[in-house]
């Protein structure tokens, strides 16, 4: 009898389990604006939270430029805590760049766990890889 009732009660426990919202994580987007005037490439990254609460969130910007003048790489982070609805400029950085260097950059948000919850990046390849 005991076997009877737990198969009976499978389809309720199935159906409860996929009523229960999963866990939501910050509702965040990463973007980074580029800038280009003569041979000076301006990067900021922003962080716009799309949740009605506020958000508290790591941020890392990466830049890697590797060309004929050299190599370069680049590494700034922080914490940020950004309002209900609102875009904020998270950091700024420039580097000199010409066409024929590859550069990348690369903005992460992460959460409290360390896990990133939002991306965004940008990458300059020449015909010519260094």
């Amino acid at each position: 009898m005991k076997s009877l009732f737990y198969i009976a009660a499978l389809p309720v426990l199935a159906a409860l389990a996929q009523a229960v919202p999963p866990a939501e994580g910050p509702t965040c987007q990463a973007q980074l604006a580029a800038h280009l005037e003569g041979n000076q490439l301006t990067l900021v990254g922003h962080c716009r939270n799309d949740s009605e609460k506020a958000l508290t969130l790591r941020y890392e910007l990466l830049t890697d430029k590797r060309g004929p003048a050299g190599t370069s790489r680049n590494t700034q982070s922080g914490t940020v805590t950004v309002a209900p609805r609102q875009t904020v400029a998270l950091s700024q950085t420039s580097i000199s760049v010409s066409p024929a260097d590859f550069y990348q950059v690369h903005l992460h948000l992460l959460d409290a766990h360390g896990t990133v919850v939002a991306r965004d990046s940008l990458v300059h390849a020449p015909a010519s890889r260094p």
